[in-house]
């Protein structure tokens, strides 16, 4: 239950789920590895060479296992630059829009970098009405967005609708 817990919690923003399982898969293989087992004549039942054999491999993989992730680990941190990901679609196991089953413009959390970017708007001289954004998009990108229907006077209701506008129309919405 505290593990599906944790990993449910983690999948709101701002909580690290890859802390969460990276913690329970090296929990689960420290504990392989060092635990040892219940003395089988415990329950009446004889111990064979093999069973001895086998017991002795699966900590002996648990140790190895364990060393190699960390290793693997360490590599991939220390490789990075500390602004992109080494794995771009990760970012689902850190973080999931939520309520997945709503509309792209209903949930109640986003995990996109949608929220601050910037635009700029151009004003028709004609209609004295904002019907284009120039979108910084998180990625770097500048993407031009005609609004049509949408065009509007009011600064305030462009500004609140820039992450919406940044999902529809920018590509890398997470900024990696």
């Amino acid at each position: 239950i505290d593990i599906g817990a944790n990993t449910l919690l983690g999948m709101t923003p701002f909580v690290d789920n890859f802390t969460h399982l990276g913690g329970m898969l090296f929990g689960f293989l420290c504990g392989l590895s060092t635990m040892e087992r219940l003395n089988t004549d415990f329950f009446g039942f004889e111990q064979d060479c093999k069973e001895r054999v086998k017991q002795v491999m699966v900590r002996f993989l648990g140790v190895i296992i364990s060393v190699l992730a960390i290793i693997v680990g360490v590599v991939v941190l220390f490789q990075g630059d500390g602004t992109t990901s080494p794995c771009p679609t990760c970012n689902y196991l850190s973080c999931v829009p939520f309520p997945p089953w709503t509309p792209e413009t209903q949930k109640w959390w986003y995990c996109d970098d949608c929220g601050n970017i910037s635009a700029d708007a151009k004003l028709n001289p004609d209609t004295r009405m904002f019907d284009q954004l120039d979108l910084n998009c998180p990625g770097g990108d500048i993407v031009n967005v005609l609004l049509g229907d949408e065009a509007t006077t009011d600064k305030f209701w462009l500004e609140a609708n820039l992450p919406t506008y940044c999902r529809l129309h920018c590509n890398d919405i997470m900024g990696h």
